[in-house]
């Protein structure tokens, strides 16, 4: 008796989508209306991506040859060997003849600027 009336209950509850199925011949969908979709960024002006900043050549410099030796820290430690931009200049090129990197004014100059733009900072104090 319950599957009966079960039954019967999911057949009206189908009967109006019954006739769709049952008939014969297939009814054409009515067509769909597309409709477009604006966003705020659709338009506003398309924005570049962000790219890195490339590093510096002072920087690949200082990353290929220096930092074979020591890390950052020696430049943050409390008890600095360098207090001022000759004293760091001095440092570069001695540590370049050092370890025979055969670079020129411009090196040594790149190297400097991205020691003291990074961690000295003489200029700003």
């Amino acid at each position: 008796m319950r599957t009966r009336v079960m039954i019967c209950a999911t057949l009206l509850a189908l009967a109006g989508t019954l006739p769709v199925w049952a008939s014969s011949s297939p009814q054409p969908m009515p067509p769909i209306q597309e409709q477009a979709i604006e966003s705020p960024s659709m338009n506003a002006p398309r924005q570049k991506p962000v790219k890195p900043e490339a590093p510096s050549r002072g920087q690949l410099l200082y990353e290929n040859h220096c930092m074979v030796c020591h890390e950052s820290v020696v430049h943050i430690r409390s008890q600095q060997h360098v207090q001022s931009l000759p004293a760091l200049q001095s440092q570069v090129l001695h540590w370049a003849a050092y370890m025979k990197l055969r670079w020129g004014k411009e090196e040594t100059e790149e190297v400097v600027s991205h020691l003291n733009d990074r961690y000295y900072k003489f200029g700003s104090r």
